[in-house]
């Protein structure tokens, strides 16, 4: 693979903007435009917080002897809190390891496995780098300090989150994460219903 297809800017990681060419809030009928880099779809999933409660509904009408009135109303009010933030929601997977998460049909989430080799940072390689001289080098050109979390690395302020490229450990050490099942992703705006980042703690990289 060349230097040149290695750092194209199409596969430019964007914190806050996007992936290359592809914008947040980009509409999603403009994905086909870019079926040479990104491949082809392999998976499409939908989310619609109607559909949802129609489905529960059958699901109690069915199982009615095993979950009180009680039961569904719990869950009821439990989806009501998270309905409009995952309502019309659609994620579309790529054989290159890239999907992409809309909301009423605007991207607002980039998420890429192990298998998109050419994504890449101002140049530095995000899955082929040594993981802790790359976490260093996206803090310096963000200027930013990041936390952790188990496998998970945030950078809050730029809604970027890396799992598996490191690991914490007992005493505020860490060592590097696993290989296989690396990801990342980032978002146009806070992660919603992410896992609260004051667990977190920062990470101390020198």
């Amino acid at each position: 693979m060349s230097n040149v297809n290695q750092h194209s800017t199409f596969w430019e990681l964007l914190p806050l903007k996007g992936l290359g060419p592809i914008r947040f809030l980009t509409d999603k009928s403009a994905l086909q435009t870019y079926h040479d880099e990104l491949g082809s779809i392999t998976a499409e999933r939908n989310e619609n917080f109607q559909q949802q409660k129609q489905e529960l509904y059958d699901t109690y009408n069915l199982f009615k002897e095993f979950f009180s009135q009680d039961d569904l109303n719990n869950v009821l009010e439990a989806m009501q809190v998270i309905g409009d933030s995952r309502d019309d929601i659609s994620r579309v997977f790529m054989d290159s390891g890239i999907s992409l998460e809309y909301k009423a049909n605007q991207l607002v989430e980039v998420f890429a496995d192990d298998r998109a080799k050419r994504l890449h940072f101002q140049g530095m390689p995000l899955f082929a780098s040594n993981p802790t001289q790359l976490v260093m080098y996206i803090s310096k050109q963000l200027n930013e300090i990041p936390c952790i979390k188990d496998e998970e690395i945030a950078f809050p302020e730029h809604n970027l989150f890396l799992f598996s490229f490191l690991s914490e450990q007992p005493g505020g050490a860490y060592q590097e994460g696993r290989r296989k099942g690396r990801t990342v992703s980032w978002w146009n705006t806070a992660r919603p219903f992410g896992e609260d980042l004051s667990g977190y703690r920062p990470l101390e990289l020198i």
